[in-house]
């Protein structure tokens, strides 16, 4: 989810929306469209004669926010989403090393049980390879104040390590699981990503 910011030289009068297309943002004045581009600043004349200083500007977290779940991410990277089955649907975050995360939405049965299926289907890849496991208790309360439980993999091969983390929270009929993932930890940014959104994490109507 995208958040935009207006600077305005004097007061604006009439109506904004904003649009994103092409990678350009619309700013819609009065049903006049004016072109601009991220922290590009420009001048617009109204119809009356006024002068407005246009800027669009982007925090540096952003917070995505969808019917079940809300977090916090670096606006470096965007969201993306996915139906996995009927009543699934998945929103991720994941870098070009590996490292990121996920959150799996299931609106038809309670996925509580499904962790360590869930943590043997992403690591097996590894295992085979013949990484090490071993294995710990995950817990974590959330910012909306649920407690999301699983587990914690550490796999380690010849001095490299993965670390998985499978967690749930589930109620009769619908939950999420949430999966971390980082594989390779050269990148600090990429830990603090998860470590942001494990933070900000929060479930709607659980």
């Amino acid at each position: 989810m995208k958040k935009s910011i207006i600077t305005l030289g004097i007061f604006l009068l009439g109506f904004i929306n904003f649009a994103l297309a092409q990678g350009n943002y619309y700013v819609i004045i009065n049903q006049d469209t004016v072109s601009v581009n991220m922290n590009q600043t420009v001048q617009y004349k109204t119809t009356s004669g006024e002068h407005l200083t246009l800027k669009i500007a982007q925090p540096n977290v952003l917070t995505y926010s969808d019917d079940m779940v809300s977090f916090s991410h670096d606006k470096t990277f965007s969201v993306s989403n996915s139906e996995i089955d009927e009543g699934i649907d998945q929103c991720m975050i994941m870098s070009s090393t590996g490292n990121g995360f996920m959150v799996q939405k299931y609106r038809t049965i309670n996925p509580s049980s499904l962790t360590q299926l869930m943590l043997n289907e992403i690591t097996k890849e590894s295992i085979n390879y013949g990484y090490e496991k071993s294995e710990s208790e995950f817990k974590k309360q959330l910012k909306s104040g649920q407690t999301i439980e699983g587990i914690q993999a550490t796999l380690t091969y010849k001095g490299d390590k993965e670390v998985y983390t499978v967690a749930t929270y589930g109620k009769k009929d619908e939950g999420i699981i949430v999966v971390t993932m980082l594989l390779n930890e050269d990148y600090p940014k990429d830990k603090e990503i998860i470590d942001l959104f494990l933070e900000t994490l929060e479930l709607k109507n659980l």
